[in-house]
């Protein structure tokens, strides 16, 4: 975890801007507490803030160049089989003089250019300027984990690993970008595509390398993302074919785990009881003596009294050996860390769930662990949320024929009734309608809601200059394969990323993601759907591998639930001021774009029948406000 900041001059002096990269490497000095550095030539300007994770000495500092002065570069995150390529270009004659994966980055680039990113196993935001071309590149890795956004100013283009850098840096924005604001009222959307909640503020798409040539972007090509090159088994319709295929799977995650426990600081790994964060803490608990391989005896838990895992984690405890860190958020200090937690977020989280991570990160911070495994991109790659149960039904029905899908039906809904009319509500061929006649009047719905003309959803309470509402629901996925992509690359996985990078930087912590490995991924991708979905359980390809690995207590539940918190509880109490700060009839009717009285009401109707979960529209009108209130109307970066 580190910060870069950069500009590109297009009147090729960009050393008047060495002030304002120094005001935007300050604004976000929390990714990367321990050194800083700065590098000019003609139109580029390049700041860094370095947490130092590989080779903690001053051959780790930034910006770098390469040996033959080509290639300068910054770069956020880190490249985990950087070992397995600084053997390959020593062996090409290239000579290191550190022990950090950032050189190897850099002398990658020499060596075989920009396909040098389709090598990389790993995280990354990476600005690097090609002398002898006068060209400026910028690429993140292929899921987005590592942020970077840009914003052009007309005769210059600004770059920052956070908002709060550009701004920084002098960056003018023209206020909300309604689009954004609209898809997040009426559907929950946030982080889809390009689009910020600054209008004139863009985040780079995951997996694009982008270049700049005289002042003019020259290239926006989609890079490959690491999983073509996996050699992947083919997949044996018998049991000894499924067998061997959850070998595959087994070996590939267990590598993943230990190529990101590679560092030279401690590593910790957040532990909630579930399948994802206990398979990474028991597989981490192996690799305690592999090369460059820290110890990783740490694992850090929100618990909260509704939701108490315990049960689950101490087994994980006793077979790992790991230290147990508890944070219970207590009500008397929640509003201070709330605040703070809205503050570090540049943009609107989709709830309050994030602010128990953040409460995690501090904790792990506490205890002075700067790298953190954590299990994001599971659920999204294996079929973990329920929302996957029709598109896995569809793909049934195709894989293996009616009879097995509503078998499969069955063991989902927990009844052949249910799963007759379950069936029927996920089912798209011809076939599954004659069985379950309303799937026909199903999919019309959904078509006319995706079509734009039904409105009866519609009942977001605001009118203002956002616009009036639109609904931007996807089509139903047709099949599995095509849903878990939609979470990977749209919804919701990208939002997920950027709300994990912010609560970790903000405390100058690094977060590692054994599940989105390029094998890892290409595997699950070749799964057919009965091997993610099976019997009524998700992500049974994971669940398969698990006897043996981790306690059985954890991979035979089937309650996971899903990071909750007693969001009800406390917007009724410690966190009641910030409902009436934030939607106060003053603030609201300022805004000018909310219907003032029905939020007023909703508002009321909240507060005084202390409801569990507030609605989604008043939930993420609420988000909205405060993330206006925060950001939109400050005048300069909110301090951490």
């Amino acid at each position: 975890m580190c910060g870069l900041v950069g500009v590109l001059d297009r009147r090729g002096a960009a050393t008047r801007f060495r002030s304002a990269l120094q005001r935007a490497a300050d604004a976000i000095a929390h990714r990367g507490p321990d050194d800083e550095g700065f590098w000019f030539d003609g139109a580029v300007g390049l700041g860094f803030r370095r947490l130092s994770i590989l080779d903690l000495t001053v051959a780790g500092h930034q910006p770098m160049q390469s040996h033959d002065g080509e290639w300068s570069l910054v770069f956020n995150g880190e490249i985990y089989n950087f070992i397995e390529l600084q053997r390959e270009l020593e062996k090409a004659g290239v000579r290191f003089r550190s022990h950090c994966d950032t050189e190897v980055l850099v002398e990658a680039l020499a060596h075989w250019g920009t396909r040098a990113f389709e090598r990389f196993n790993g995280m990354w935001a990476v600005l690097a300027w090609h002398a002898p071309t006068r060209t400026l590149y910028a690429c993140r890795d292929p899921w987005g984990i590592k942020p970077l956004y840009l914003s052009d100013q007309g005769d210059w283009i600004g770059f920052a690993s956070e908002i709060k850098g550009l701004r920084a840096l002098g960056c003018k924005h023209t206020g909300v970008d309604a689009i954004a604001a609209r898809r997040y009222l009426d559907a929950g959307l946030l982080d889809t595509d390009e689009r910020t909640l600054f209008a004139g503020y863009e985040r780079l798409l995951p997996g694009y390398l982008h270049a700049w040539r005289d002042g003019q972007q020259v290239l926006q090509q989609h890079m490959a993302d690491g999983t073509q090159s996996v050699d992947v088994p083919a997949f044996r319709d018998d049991a000894r074919g499924e067998t061997d295929f959850r070998d595959a799977f087994r070996d590939a995650l267990l590598s993943a785990v230990r190529l990101r426990l590679r560092a030279d600081v401690d590593v910790g790994t957040c532990l909630s009881g579930g399948l994802d964060s206990t398979t990474i803490a028991c597989a981490a608990a192996r690799f305690l003596t592999e090369e460059r391989v820290t110890t990783c005896r740490h694992a850090f838990t929100a618990l909260l009294p509704e939701f108490d895992e315990s049960r689950y984690i101490r087994p994980v405890l006793a077979q790992t050996g790991a230290e147990w860190h508890i944070t219970v958020a207590a009500d008397a200090q929640l509003l201070d860390k709330a605040v703070k937690f809205f503050k570090i977020h540049d943009e609107p989280v989709h709830s309050l769930t994030p602010l128990a991570g953040y409460l995690v990160m501090e904790l792990a911070a506490q205890a002075k662990v700067k790298v953190l495994l954590n299990g994001q991109g599971a659920d999204e790659l294996l079929a973990g949320y329920s929302s996957t149960v029709g598109p896995f039904l569809r793909s049934v029905i195709q894989q293996s024929g009616m009879h097995e899908a509503l078998r499969q039906a069955n063991l989902e809904a927990g009844s052949t009734l249910g799963g007759l009319a379950l069936l029927s509500r996920s089912a798209g061929s011809a076939a599954a309608r004659a069985l379950a006649p309303d799937a026909e009047a199903w999919w019309r719905r959904h078509k006319a809601v995706h079509d734009g003309r039904d409105t009866a959803h519609q009942k977001v309470p605001d009118d203002g200059p956002l616009g009036p509402p639109r609904m931007e629901l996807q089509p139903p996925s047709e099949t599995l394969a095509s849903a878990l992509e939609d979470q990977m690359r749209r919804t919701p996985l990208p939002l997920y990323l950027r709300i994990e990078d912010a609560n970790s930087s903000a405390f100058s912590l690094e977060a590692r993601l054994p599940f989105l490995d390029p094998t890892v991924v290409a595997l699950a991708r070749a799964a057919p759907a009965r091997l993610l979905r099976r019997d009524g359980m998700n992500k049974y390809l994971l669940r398969s591998i698990l006897p043996g690995l981790v306690p059985e207590v954890v991979w035979q539940r089937r309650d996971k639930m899903g990071f909750p918190v007693p969001t009800g509880r406390w917007l009724h109490g410690p966190l009641r001021a910030i409902v009436l700060d934030t939607l106060s009839e003053e603030r609201l009717k300022a805004r000018g774009w909310y219907n003032v009285p029905a939020v007023l009401a909703a508002r009321d109707r909240l507060l005084a029948e202390r409801v569990v979960e507030p609605s989604a529209q008043l939930r993420s009108l609420l988000l909205l406000e405060r993330w206006a209130r925060d950001h939109l109307d400050a005048p300069t970066p909110a301090a951490l």
